[in-house]
């Protein structure tokens, strides 16, 4: 037997480095080929309905700032304040000196909004869904998740190590079948808005199959929450009546965070643990101040959600009518389908020359085949924004209008 010559770690280390440049080398250069390369620019405005990139000024319909509270006087003044009080950042974790009474303030707020008894509070809304899937669930345990999911709920399934069930998109029936069939606990989860389509869950017969199959509903409120009031369980008649919603306040209400609203039970357990909660700095007083601020605006000026939902609808039928694939929008999410990543990289090019700030959203954050142009509608836009998008899609070439989505 012929034994390999013994090599030494400084010998090895060129190749190995070899190897990962080689890896991330090739693997960049296939992203580039496939139209999929993501680049970052940088804003040099506050989001408001209109930013600045590179000097040039452009309508901003990619924003989840649905109700224009991120630049929001009284956020701004809230938030302000709090700074000036209790400084910038909280110091540490919730559980080790990081809590303050804004905190507390703030989730009791949350559950009050939601119809919950109780609330926790997380650093984002991806963590949120992170932590809570993954402390609820074990291997043995079984979750049944909508298709187009969250990449937050899909990563908390895995993390979890239970059984991870996919039933397609809003399909309630093969849930049921997937519920009937699963082992263990089972734990359905969906958002209630969609955020690439913009359409929203049958909550209404999910919560019937919870009820009588003893399944745990958890529901997803990240893209409704102010933007439909408090949020689609509420408009669909459930309010306080899901156990696990969750919610970011990173949306409509303009700040940053997450959180899960529950039972007392549920949420002390997620106290206990979940990780993302006990093992993650709390969020800094400022952004929890800017949070209570727009609680009181979005109950002082619930006409901003509405504004947001008439606006999306009026973006819909106007591209609908030039011929556009496009989803109706239950809140303020208009996605426009173009299929392959190249003709929606083109429109998205040419919208920016009509100075439109409207991303192309490609895979894997979509389906393959399903390439996008995913506009959303602020409260702050103005009429004349909406006819300047319509105007401006109606210039682009024909051969980019898809048959309508069924």
């Amino acid at each position: 037997m012929t034994v390999p010559a013994a090599t030494t770690e400084g010998s090895c280390g060129p190749r190995r480095e070899a190897t990962w440049q080689a890896f991330l080398q090739s693997q960049s250069e296939s992203l580039r080929a496939a139209g999929l390369w993501r680049t970052i620019e940088p804003l040099e405005s506050a989001p408001g309905p209109t930013v600045r990139i590179a000097g040039q000024e452009l309508l901003l319909l990619c924003s989840n700032n649905y109700l224009g509270l991120a630049t929001d006087r009284r956020l701004i003044a809230a938030a302000t304040a709090a700074a000036q009080q209790l400084g910038v950042g909280s110091g540490a974790s919730r559980l080790l000196g990081g809590t303050l009474a804004l905190h507390e303030e703030l989730e009791r707020r949350l559950a009050a909004l939601k119809g919950c008894e109780d609330c926790v509070l997380f650093g984002s809304g991806y963590l949120a869904n992170v932590g809570t899937l993954a402390a609820l669930l074990q291997p043995g345990d079984t979750v049944v998740s909508d298709r187009l999911n969250h990449a937050s709920i899909i990563d908390g399934c895995r993390l979890s190590g239970a059984q991870v069930c996919v039933y397609p998109h809003r399909d309630v029936a093969a849930a049921a079948e997937l519920v009937a069939q699963a082992s263990g606990r089972v734990l359905i989860v969906t958002d209630s808005v969609f955020s690439m389509d913009g359409d929203g869950a049958p909550l209404q017969e999910l919560h019937q199959l919870a009820t009588r199959s003893g399944a745990l509903l958890m529901v997803d409120e990240a893209h409704a929450t102010g933007v439909l009031g408090n949020g689609l369980v509420a408009h669909c008649g459930l309010h306080g009546q899901i156990p696990v919603v969750m919610g970011t306040c990173s949306k409509a209400l303009g700040s940053v965070g997450g959180f899960i609203a529950g039972s007392k039970l549920l949420c002390g357990y997620l106290r206990q643990r979940a990780r993302t909660f006990f093992f993650d700095t709390a969020l800094p007083p400022p952004t929890v101040a800017a949070t209570l601020a727009a609680l009181d605006v979005i109950a002082l000026e619930p006409e901003r959600g509405q504004r947001a939902r008439d606006l999306a609808q009026r973006l819909y039928l106007g591209l609908r009518e030039l011929g556009f694939a496009v989803h109706a929008p239950i809140a303020a999410i208009v996605p426009v389908i173009f299929g392959e990543s190249q003709p929606a990289l083109a429109a998205a090019a040419q919208l920016r020359a009509a100075g439109i700030l409207a991303p192309a959203i490609r895979p894997p954050t979509v389906p393959a085949g399903t390439a996008r142009i995913r506009l959303c509608t602020m409260a702050t836009h103005t009429d004349a924004d909406i006819a300047h998008v319509l105007h401006s899609f109606a210039q682009l070439p024909s051969n980019f209008r898809l048959p309508p989505p069924r």
